[in-house]
């Protein structure tokens, strides 16, 4: 019997056993991934800066790709902007 594993995209039969779980982290998944975009395209263009890209211009063009990117491949776009963006501390300019 071959079993189908739709993870990440949405399952067909979340209702016994394991696929309800897969059910769950799916769903969770995607409304991380919807949060994250929504807050990479409300971000200011000045909050993306790269030390590689300096002006950062197309910075928010890039990450919001990849985490539209990340929803067919596990959601890892949507997480490492939340660590590498959302979650970075405020350098202090002088």
């Amino acid at each position: 019997m071959i079993t189908r594993c739709w993870f990440p995209f949405w399952p067909i039969r979340p209702f016994f056993g394991l696929e309800a779980l897969w059910g769950v982290i799916a769903i969770l998944g995607v409304i991380f991934t919807l949060i994250m975009l929504i807050d990479c395209l409300k971000r200011p263009t000045s909050k993306f800066y790269n030390p590689l890209t300096k002006e950062g211009e197309y910075d928010k063009l890039i990450w919001a790709v990849a985490i539209l990117l990340s929803l067919s491949f596990y959601f890892v776009g949507a997480i490492v902007y939340f660590f590498v963006i959302k979650r970075a501390k405020p350098e202090n300019k002088e």
